[in-house]
Formats: C-alpha cells, sequence, structure tokens
C-alpha cells in the first residue's frame, strides 16, 4: 500500500478535493442533479456557518477557496485488480476495482465495458439505512459514470458550453458513445475478442463516513484505483478441432499484466455558492446551508466532461444558478482541478517508481510509505 497525506492549504491546489455534500441524485435533461437533505442546524448554528464564510474564515479555520487535510492510499483491497482509499477530512472513501472478463458493447464490438457501484455505509449517516442508502449510492454512481464515461446528452454539451461561454458545436448526433471515444479511458484496450470478449472493469466504491465532498473524493479515489489497477495479459487459444469454441487463458505473471492510462480521467470538483461567495470542499454543515452547488467533472486538458448540480431542499434559500454564476464556478473548478490533478499524478508516478524498485529489491514485499505534498 501507498500512502499520501496533504495538509491543507489554500494556494496549493495540491490538496484539493472538493464536493457536492453526501446527497441525493436525479437526472435532468440537461444535467444531472443532487437533491441534498437539509441536516438540522439550529438558527445559531446556521448564522455561525454563514457568518464564517462571509468572512472568509470558516468554521474549521479555512478560507473560502482551502481544503482539508487529505490521505491517499494504493492497494488497500489485495483481492482487487486496483484499489484506493482517500481520507478528506472525516470523509473516509474506498475504491475497488474487479477486472472481469464479459461481453463487448455491441455499438463497439472491439472495446471494453466500465461501470460504478456505490455503496453508503448506514454508519456514515443513518439516512443511508435501506432504501434512502440504496438511492443514494445509485445516483452518485450515475454521476461519476457521466465523467468517465462521457456525455451523450446533447443537452448536457450545450449547459456545459454555455457554462465555459462557449458555443455548442451543433449538428452532432446523440448516438451512446459511453463506450466510445467519450470515454476518459482507452476502452478498445480493454477489447479481447471483436464482438465476443472483454474486459469489464466495476468500480466498486464504498463510503465509510461522509462530512461534505463524498462525490468528489470518490472521483480521485477512483483514478487511483484504476491507476492501481493490473490487467492480465489473455491469450485467445482455438481449440484442437475447427468447430471448438476458442478458450482464453490468463497469463499469472504479474510482470505481464498491462496498466490503464489514467491520464484522462476527470477529477470532480464541486463548487458551493453560499450567499454572495463560493466554498469548495464544502463540510456537512456548510452544504447545509449552501444555496446550490455544481460539481464539475474535470479532465488534466481543463475539459469539463460532466455537470452536477447541489440544490438545497430548504426552498427559502434555494436561488437557483445563473449562467454568470455557472462561469464564474466553473473557472474556479477548473483553477482547483489543475493542481489536484498534478498532485495526484506526482503522487501516482512517484508509487508506481517506488513499486518498481521494492519488486527488484525485495519481491512481492511492500512497505507502507507516507508523504506530505
Amino acid at each position: 500500500a501507498r500512502s499520501l497525506g496533504a495538509s491543507p492549504s489554500a494556494c496549493s491546489p495540491r490538496e484539493e478535493v472538493s464536493e457536492t455534500s453526501s446527497g441525493r441524485v436525479s437526472r435532468s435533461r440537461e444535467t444531472e442533479t443532487l437533491s441534498s437533505a437539509t441536516m438540522s442546524l439550529s438558527p445559531y448554528e446556521r448564522d455561525f456557518v454563514l457568518d464564517g464564510v462571509d468572512q472568509d474564515l470558516r468554521v474549521d479555520g479555512r478560507g473560502r477557496l482551502d481544503h482539508r487535510a487529505m490521505i491517499l492510499e494504493l492497494g488497500t483491497t489485495p483481492q482487487a485488480s486496483g484499489s484506493a482509499r482517500l481520507r478528506l477530512g472525516d470523509t473516509d472513501v474506498m475504491v475497488a476495482v474487479k477486472a472481469d472478463i464479459g461481453t463487448p458493447p455491441k455499438a463497439y464490438p472491439t472495446h471494453g465495458r466500465l461501470s460504478c457501484a456505490v455503496e453508503l455505509s448506514a454508519s456514515a449517516d443513518p439516512k443511508y439505512e435501506g432504501r434512502g442508502g440504496e438511492k443514494a449510492g445509485a445516483e452518485l454512481a450515475r454521476a461519476l459514470e457521466r465523467g468517465l464515461l462521457g456525455a451523450s446528452a446533447s443537452g448536457a454539451a450545450s449547459l456545459s458550453a454555455a457554462a465555459s461561454g462557449e458555443r455548442s458545436r451543433g449538428g452532432t448526433n446523440n448516438t451512446d458513445n459511453s463506450h466510445g471515444a467519450g470515454a476518459a479511458l482507452n476502452m478498445q484496450s480493454l477489447g479481447i475478442q471483436k464482438g465476443k470478449t472483454c474486459w469489464a472493469l466495476r468500480c466498486e466504491c464504498l463510503v465509510l463516513s461522509a462530512d461534505g465532498s463524498a462525490l468528489d473524493a470518490l472521483s480521485i479515489a477512483i483514478k487511483a484505483a484504476l491507476a492501481d489497477c493490473k490487467i492480465p495479459k489473455v491469450t485467445a487459444v482455438a481449440g484442437p478441432n475447427g468447430g471448438d469454441p476458442t478458450e482464453l487463458e490468463l497469463d499469472d505473471d504479474p510482470e505481464q499484466c498491462s496498466r490503464l492510462d489514467v491520464s484522462n480521467v476527470p477529477l470532480t470538483v464541486t463548487v458551493s455558492r453560499i450567499g454572495d461567495a463560493h466554498v469548495v470542499d464544502a463540510t456537512a454543515d456548510e452544504s447545509a446551508v449552501a444555496d446550490f452547488a455544481v460539481a464539475f467533472a474535470v479532465d488534466a486538458r481543463g475539459e469539463t466532461r460532466g455537470m452536477t448540480t447541489t440544490m438545497s431542499t430548504n426552498t427559502s434559500h434555494n436561488k437557483g444558478a445563473d449562467l454568470s454564476s455557472l462561469r464564474v464556478m466553473r473557472k474556479i473548478a477548473r483553477d482547483v482541478c489543475g493542481g489536484l490533478h498534478r498532485a495526484t499524478d506526482a503522487f501516482l508516478i512517484a508509487a508506481a517508481s517506488r513499486t518498481m524498485e521494492d519488486d527488484e529489491e525485495d519481491g512481492d514485499d511492500e512497505d507502507v510509505h507516507g508523504e506530505d505534498v
């Protein structure tokens, strides 16, 4: 396992994750929508949170664009093909990537598959017990897949373009490209036999504790887990007779495994509007008093791959998002996400380098390392 520690900083987005509150998701025609349950805060507590944001001195001492300390670990689930754990303040998430043989999509017979599943522990929040947790998990999974697999709805693309101040490109078709060119991974690298078999990757996510930023924390853990993923070498072997079905042989040699290119995997940064100010990495209390929030899935090139809105259930302070606010929030998200990508990539490169050195010196033995960013 590899671990990294990060301390909060106002100017270095290296340690930053931002978030939409641990909420619920429902799909609209133009964008994903997370509906967050308002927490029970007393009027005094609400005023205290709002005053802190207004004065750029939040309850925990951070500025509006500061993030909590982050600890990232790799290889936390040995039986998985790849895994990671991220702790962001009191938010704690784990991701395990399972690689199985599946059937490729009909539209892309030479490609593989990618999906997400999210489970929210009842210990993280009592409202996640039973169907409440199932619904919230399914909605979070859909929001994550939207960034990983690419938007197929022209409405979402139009809204994203509007937020960036660009004109939407007309004339594009609405064919589902979720496992094609729009995907963050090279899905063709997961193909095995055209139209018959492929690698099907499933990102199994677990929210152990939630104090805001669950969606964004999961996006970082997913990128790290995919980078940690090892895909076995597969050889198709024809049967002894001409009519016999082809068999697949998996090479158990770890040195023959391939790695995924995660350079285009987006990270999610959520910007919350609280009063007249914008806040990143909102805690659960801050999310409860926010007017709205927008989560931007942004890749390392600064391209917005998906948007998810969070509206407060308290209609007394639901002001909604106008286009100018979206553009400001998108710029904040891009600036934060750029540094976050650089920090995450630097950590993954260093971890891979150490793994190679450990393999040469100690065989399969591994140590746990901690680093400050």
